[in-house]
């Protein structure tokens, strides 16, 4: 008897470990889910109209900051189609301020190698890529900021182009 009560005693031990266990590595995965997000400020992608991108036509982008004492790392991210007719893309940005104050800049994303082969992430003839844009930029102002994206080329229209977007997250210190 007693033998059966002390076997019934490990078996059960033995369910609640590894049921403790495994609740544990859930626990640690959505943890780190949790502190990965912990760093965006913020992420949004547009798509582009019939995938080309107009000279006139200016991508917008509004967030909120609240945290004046952090720095944070500005990224660009575009998607493009596998007929893509250039190597590069130039963009001018400019940022507005909370009070007004407008920042404007120049970026070139350059998107192939020197034998034209595409660098980003692709599957299925579209390319991805994220270029950090900006390091450890400061925003001084609490309040609501918005970013204008224009295509900078040469041409009226760039075709192929899909998707532009950024993301703004707290730098590692």
């Amino acid at each position: 008897m007693r033998n059966k009560t002390i076997k019934k005693g490990i078996s059960i031990l033995r369910a609640f470990k590894s049921h403790l266990g495994q609740s544990l590595i859930v626990f640690v995965i959505l943890l780190s889910f949790s502190a990965c997000d912990d760093a965006l400020l913020f992420e949004e992608n547009l798509k582009i109209a019939d995938s080309e991108w107009h000279r006139d036509e200016k991508a917008k982008f509004q967030f909120k900051v609240e945290d004046t004492t952090a720095s944070y790392d500005f990224y660009l991210n575009v998607r493009h189609g596998g007929e893509y007719p250039f190597k590069n893309l130039y963009l001018f940005t400019e940022t507005r301020s909370p009070n007004g104050l407008l920042a404007v800049d120049t970026a070139q994303m350059i998107f192939a190698d020197n034998s034209g082969r595409w660098m980003g992430k692709g599957i299925g003839g579209i390319y991805d890529y994220q270029f950090k844009f900006k390091e450890k930029i400061e925003f001084p102002l609490r309040g609501e900021y918005t970013v204008e994206i224009e295509q900078g080329m040469r041409e009226m229209v760039v075709p192929e182009l899909t998707d532009i977007g950024i993301r703004i997250e707290k730098s590692l210190e």
